[in-house]
């Protein structure tokens, strides 16, 4: 049972639409990191990437799809320095630093070693 339903979509043209990969994720370096839409009452809160995993086939994912997903999302949030501190956004590298333990940690590194 989920506590939340929350989707997000992609315009990729001529009227088509697509699921997601990742929606509504806000970086907060000074929280534990942690999803607010729990899995199942058993598993509550995501923080681990494992957990993500186990219940691929809940989302009718195989682990092939599930990891190749994960490899799509971390490849986008392994850029986050450069887009922060793009002309679009123009974070300054004090803040970057006050960000970097949102997107930098042991997770991270899980996903990237998974993902190879």
């Amino acid at each position: 049972m989920f506590a939340s339903a929350r989707m997000g979509f992609l315009y990729v043209g001529n009227g088509l639409w697509r699921l997601a990969p990742a929606f509504d994720l806000n970086p907060f370096p000074d929280k534990d990191r942690e999803s607010k839409t729990w899995l199942s009452e058993d598993t509550g809160p995501i923080t681990a990437i494992e957990t993500l995993l186990e219940k691929a086939a809940y989302f009718h994912l195989g682990k092939p799809e599930a990891l190749a997903l994960l490899g799509e999302v971390y490849g986008v949030v392994a850029q986050w320095r450069s887009l922060a501190m793009s002309a679009e956004v123009g974070l300054t590298a004090e803040e970057v630093e006050e960000f970097a333990p949102a997107f930098e940690h042991s997770e991270m590194d899980k996903v990237k070693a998974l993902c190879r």
